[in-house]
């Protein structure tokens, strides 16, 4: 799960200067030129409205979540809808579910319940240095999952630190032996990263493109994907794409020769030991959190005997639920509070509001079929390159931008686009989102990303030298899934355009 994605950056540069100034220049040249013939004044003003957004987006002008709210006040003014119409989707279900997924990862943080899970997977792998690599991406992935990828990150990196001390005290008695010293330390701490991004597409509430591309398509077209059916893409790629990650890293990019690592697993045992006998606050919140995701996962034949059941529903009573059970009521304390709440990253629920209020726009002015218009001409294409294409832009903006905020610049013109060229949307939209969370290569790629390198371990050629493959290797993994997981999860065949997406 990725949070905060839109604080501007440390240093006010070029790019956002340009940015600042350049983005209210195309919104008013385009609003000052005529709409193009067969486009509507609304569909303009929205073409309009979205480059403006486009351009803060993508150079970060201004605080993400604040260009995510500019279709509230603009929608309206320049008629492309109501008030209305531009506010609505800012309440949209799934962004209740990230609102609950969060309050649950709040309370996992809280009371130390995700250093317990992550110290009790790590304690199972063993001395050797590569089982304790795959041991620490194990439980950053599943941790990922479910908690903030940016907590999980700063979580971990300590506890690999304390065992990258341990190696270099370890005496090295030839060139070989400190070589893979070395190699054990960046391959650990990029391991930690690569694992926090990649967990991260194997739920919904996992990595935010996956919620914002789930609310799209409820919106625009009316399908709901539920949470453990999402689970049946997602898991699978998580599956395959850490033991890549850890064949990247410790066979091709920084091999570990390393027979053993002495001392590695008593240290884990150490650290799991400080925790002490699990508390009752960490016993009611992993109650809590294994019931949610048991419903999240059962949900759609649950909703036979409770047909109001949603995963948003399940999300916001767990978090009501761990705001009622006590932790103390002599202190009257509860398993969450509202000081905590107060935490939760509400720029990432403006982000999806706003993404979402510019989809909406698209298909109400018409905008969406005027861009399928323009491409028509590509039909004779063959669908895989063009998908390639979209997922390759996809994962190069998203390494130097919020993926947020490129999932949600792209997912309606990838839509519309698809359609166009007579393909089913969501072909193209789920890869799309799924490319969003594939930044490997440079620090300011994602929040798990920066941490990393921020432990002194790290250049940036080392990243990008084991980023560059991961990042091709996962291009392959997003295209295949996108003809194979998908049609089975969802029905799509490539050439074939669903009555629904008309």
């Amino acid at each position: 799960m990725v949070e905060k994605p839109g604080d501007l950056p440390s240093s006010y540069g070029r790019r956002q200067r340009i940015g600042l100034l350049s983005g209210p220049v195309v919104l008013l040249v385009m609003l000052g030129l005529p709409a193009p013939e067969g486009m509507s004044e609304p569909a303009w003003a929205t073409a309009a409205v979205g480059s403006l957004m486009a351009v803060w987006w993508i150079t970060e002008a201004i605080p993400i979540p604040v260009t995510a709210l500019l279709p509230v006040p603009l929608f309206p003014l320049l008629g492309v809808g109501t008030i209305n119409e531009a506010t609505s989707p800012y309440a949209n279900p799934l962004i209740f579910l990230f609102m609950g997924g969060f309050m649950i990862a709040l309370a996992m943080q809280r009371w130390g319940l995700h250093r317990r899970i992550a110290l009790a997977i790590i304690g199972r792998v063993g001395p050797r240095p590569n089982a304790i690599i795959f041991g620490f991406m194990l439980a950053s992935a599943f941790l990922s999952m479910w908690v903030s990828n940016t907590a999980t990150a700063l979580m971990m990196l300590p506890i690999a630190m304390s065992v990258i001390n341990l190696s270099k005290r370890l005496p090295q008695t030839s060139a070989e032996e400190k070589r893979a010293l070395g190699h054990f330390g960046i391959a650990l701490a990029l391991a930690i990263a690569y694992a926090c991004n990649v967990g991260g597409m194997g739920t919904l509430i996992g990595t935010p493109p996956n919620a914002l591309m789930a609310a799209f398509i409820l919106d625009n077209y009316d399908i709901e994907i539920g949470f453990g059916q999402w689970m049946l893409v997602g898991v699978p790629l998580v599956a395959l794409g850490l033991p890549l990650a850890f064949f990247v890293l410790t066979r091709l990019s920084f091999p570990v020769d390393l027979a053993e690592l002495p001392g590695g697993s008593d240290l884990i045992r150490q650290e799991a030991a400080k925790l002490g006998p699990m508390r009752g606050e960490e016993f009611g919140v992993a109650v809590v959190f294994g019931l949610t995701a048991a419903l999240w996962i059962f949900r759609q034949p649950l909703q036979n005997l409770v047909p109001g059941l949603s995963d948003a529903v399940i999300a916001i009573a767990a978090g009501i639920a761990l705001i009622l059970i006590p932790s103390s009521l002599r202190e009257g304390k509860f398993l969450l509070d509202w000081e905590s709440i107060e935490k939760l990253p509400w720029g990432i629920l403006i982000l999806f509001g706003g993404g979402l209020s510019l989809a909406a726009a698209f298909t109400r002015t018409g905008l969406d079929e005027s861009i399928g218009m323009l491409v028509v001409g590509f039909d004779a294409w063959p669908t895989l390159l063009l998908l390639a294409l979209s997922v390759i832009v996809i994962l190069v903006l998203t390494e130097m931008t919020s993926n947020t905020a490129t999932a949600a610049a792209f997912l309606p013109i990838l839509a519309a686009a698809a359609v166009g060229i007579g393909e089913n949307p969501l072909l193209f939209i789920i890869p799309a989102a799924l490319a969003a969370s594939c930044a490997f290569m440079l620090p300011v790629a994602t929040p798990p990303n920066a941490i990393v390198y921020g432990s002194g371990l790290l250049t940036v050629p080392m990243m990008v030298k084991a980023g560059m493959l991961l990042n091709l290797f996962f291009i392959v993994i997003v295209l295949t899934a996108a003809y194979t997981l998908l049609g089975w999860v969802f029905g799509t065949q490539p050439g074939v355009l669903p009555e629904w997406a008309v």
